[in-house]
């Protein structure tokens, strides 16, 4: 199976003043270069997706290898990156990752990808139900479709269109927390603040 990772960069960063959330630094690297560096090893290629050519201007300077896609549908929110990369993307598997995640375990990513073999997708889901659908595995030819048709209904919360795959694979968060006991997989980091508190709490050695 060739895999394919695409990373959602395109958020306006509004808790950080119009920052780019994925270029704020901690060690004189940005969340998109580790990110990057993390997926790698796990997957064949990567895919960087941003909201216009400004972004990817900015963007460019930190990426090797890697392409950078701009949304063909703006103010369409993440679905809209996801589309482009999932058109782009070489492998029929793409893991789909939200760039204010940065502390991702290539473990529970390679379990995502094994899981979502031979079927539409594997997502994480917590005991409440909550599901997280960008830190997820999809089968791209599955997944273009349902994308483009909630994009034209005017419904672009992801899991619109992730709603209408069939034979989802759920991974509870009991499995992924054998190979992440602390699951730093899915913190979320909106402010610098926000990213060295969870250094501090050990969730991932940066050096």
């Amino acid at each position: 199976m060739q895999r394919s990772a695409l990373i959602l960069a395109g958020g306006k960063g509004t808790r950080l003043g119009e920052r780019e959330k994925a270029l704020l630094i901690h060690k004189g690297r940005t969340l998109l270069e580790k990110a990057i560096d993390i997926l790698g090893p796990v997957v064949d290629e990567v895919i960087v997706s941003v909201r216009d050519q400004r972004q990817q201007e900015a963007f460019s300077g930190y990426v090797r290898g890697v392409r950078l896609l701009c949304d063909k549908y703006q103010g369409k929110g993440p679905l809209a990156g996801m589309l482009e990369g999932m058109l782009s993307a070489s492998g029929n598997y793409v893991f789909v990752v939200a760039c204010d995640m940065p502390f991702l375990q290539p473990q529970v990513i390679d379990l995502l990808f094994k899981e979502a073999a031979g079927h539409a997708a594997a997502v994480p889901v917590w005991k409440d139900g909550r599901k997280e659908p960008l830190h997820a595995v999809y089968n791209r030819e599955l997944l273009v479709p349902a994308i483009e048709r909630s994009i034209l209904k005017g419904d672009c919360h992801v899991m619109a269109a992730v709603s209408q795959l069939h034979d989802v694979r759920f991974i509870s968060m009991d499995r992924i927390q054998l190979m992440d006991r602390g699951l730093v997989s899915f913190a979320n980091i909106n402010t610098p603040a926000d990213l060295e508190q969870m250094i501090k709490k050990g969730a991932y050695d940066y050096e």
